[in-house]
């Protein structure tokens, strides 16, 4: 039950925190971008959240494993993940001619938010981890 509800939370602390980047955002994008740059931004949003649930999922999977596992999985995910965010980055900017600055700023916001977000779920689950385990 307890993972079941972690999950929730994170899936529940990715979706508050997309919401209040796009109600911040609505105002500034709607005057000031066009529709290059909107798209622009929306792919390094999708771009972002396709790497968190990824992450996510690895890092779950890492926590039923040793911890020599768990290191690889968590750390050689976080370098496969990069990588594939990087050529989807050069497919993006030379085959689909996006906006460079508003999809690179774009991913990299969303990769650190949502980094955040994923660390914090990390920490959380270690935690409540520590707390089943200890005799008490």
């Amino acid at each position: 039950m307890t993972n079941k509800v972690s999950e929730l939370s994170f899936i529940k602390h990715v979706i508050i925190s997309s919401i209040i980047v796009f109600v911040i955002a609505v105002y500034p994008v709607y005057i000031y971008a066009d529709k290059l740059r909107i798209y622009s931004i929306l792919c390094g949003y999708i771009i972002g959240l396709i790497n968190a649930i990824l992450g996510y999922k690895l890092n779950k999977l890492a926590f039923s494993r040793s911890v020599k596992s768990f290191m690889v999985i968590v750390f050689g995910g976080m370098g496969i993940r990069i990588l594939i965010i990087a050529l989807l980055l050069m497919v993006l900017l030379y085959a689909a001619k996006l906006d460079e600055v508003s999809l690179v700023a774009s991913v990299f916001f969303f990769y650190i938010l949502f980094a955040v977000l994923e660390i914090n779920y990390l920490h959380r689950s270690q935690i409540q981890t520590k707390k089943e385990l200890s005799p008490s």
